[in-house]
């Protein structure tokens, strides 16, 4: 499955977000609604494996009551309760639709290869990056966590055979751009995890996952202070690639032989 553009992402994120409305428009409709081209709409289908539109479509309709969270409901339970309990699900499906297999590898051979790995995160993301590491670390990685002020001073340190890896809700946070600038002028890869592909740390980065954060959230706790559930799913995927392509030297498929 090929990369998505941003204009892409975009794109798919907008075909998610209204399925009911995708299977009563037009391409065109749909097009003029998303403000894209509906050469953008056939091309992001394409990349995500669908035929064109109309495959997309007859893939709504045979999944209409499938388990994708906007159908299932609690029962005694009101909209709105169910609509918070069920994003839980969107976030999920969607963060694992929108994993790209060659980021995948590519992430998962940086993993294997770097001398060490040096996590970066702030406030709620912390607690998701610590897991993670103690996971490299107990399948024998070289890795260590840098939360706080003297994350600067440490990314001047890295050398090239070394990774910078980012946790970041927002990807706009000032002191991880400016860590990850100076991690890259050492050579050292920068790989975010991050739930804003148009973000600062999504552009500098070497390669980015992105994890789907729902659009339904409490004022109270926008930003970085919203959902992790997505960032989590994020880190235990990447733990799991690292294993299998620590083992095979791929996660790929491979070709059979005629």
């Amino acid at each position: 499955m090929e990369k998505l553009s941003d204009t892409e992402i975009y794109a798919w994120e907008f075909l998610e977000e209204n399925k009911s409305k995708v299977q009563l428009m037009s391409i065109t409709q749909i097009a003029e609604e998303a403000h894209v081209s509906t050469a953008t709409i056939v091309r992001t289908l394409k990349k995500r494996g669908f035929d064109g539109f109309a495959d997309f479509k007859n893939f709504l309709k045979r999944n209409k009551n499938g388990s994708n969270g906007e159908e299932n409901k609690i029962l005694g339970l009101s909209d709105e309760a169910n609509q918070y309990i069920f994003k839980n699900l969107v976030e999920v499906s969607r963060t694992i639709g929108l994993l790209n297999p060659a980021q995948l590898e590519a992430i998962s051979k940086a993993l294997v290869e770097a001398d060490m790995i040096m996590t970066v995160a702030r406030g709620a993301s912390e607690a998701v990056a610590d897991d993670m590491i103690h996971r490299f670390q107990t399948l024998g990685k070289n890795a260590i966590s840098r939360y706080y002020d003297d994350m600067e001073m440490y990314a001047e340190k890295l050398t090239k055979a070394d990774m910078m890896l980012i946790l970041s809700s927002t990807g706009e946070e000032k002191i991880i751009i400016s860590a990850a600038k100076k991690a890259k002028k050492k050579g050292a890869k920068v790989v975010v995890f991050t739930g804003n592909h148009r973000s600062q740390l999504a552009q500098i980065s070497d390669h980015y996952l992105l994890a789907y954060q729902s659009k339904l959230e409490k004022e109270e706790l926008y930003g970085d202070a919203g959902s992790i559930l997505s960032l989590e799913v994020v880190c235990r995927i990447i733990v799991d690639m690292f294993t299998i392509y620590r083992a095979h030297g791929t996660i790929r498929q491979k070709e059979s032989s005629l």
